[in-house]
């Protein structure tokens, strides 16, 4: 007996795209549920910072224009990170285009230091145990021996 093949309807094009609309809002309420939460964690660690630049200022008793200096600095930060947690994403991004326009050199200055900055973490890390015994130099000097040895 032949099984009797079940015809399968197929789905009006509108049913689809809502389905397709739907999915693309929840991707788009995911994203910035999870932007949301690790800006407010960057506003959280701006605070944590502008909290110890006021505790190094409280240091500086013998230095009081110093100690003014991280005052404000640590105003400037608090500052900062209230504007972090207020501040939507694409808003962000539009101040700072437009802080680029304005003042392009700055913009470059802080392109620079913050690609200095990032290289300077990227060598700071650790170096797998695997890795670190591997040098060309090292490999060379080995070879050399063994056939000296060989020989």
């Amino acid at each position: 007996m032949a099984k009797a093949k079940r015809a399968r309807r197929p789905r009006p094009a509108a049913e689809r795209k809502s389905t397709a609309n739907r999915l693309f809002d929840d991707a788009l309420s995911l994203a910035s549920t999870l932007a949301d939460s690790r800006k407010r964690a960057g506003a959280d660690r701006i605070v944590e910072f502008a909290e110890a630049t006021r505790h190094f200022g409280e240091t500086l008793d013998d230095f009081p224009q110093l100690r003014a200096y991280s005052d404000t600095a640590a105003d400037n930060l608090d500052d900062l990170a209230d504007y972090v947690v207020r501040t939507d994403i694409p808003e962000m991004l539009d101040d700072f285009a437009s802080f680029a326009r304005r003042q392009p050199v700055a913009t470059l200055t802080l392109g620079v230091a913050a690609g200095l900055a990032v290289t300077q973490l990227m060598h700071g890390w650790p170096v797998p145990m695997k890795e670190r015994g591997k040098s060309s130099a090292g490999r060379g000097k080995r070879r050399r021996a063994l056939r000296k040895a060989a020989n």
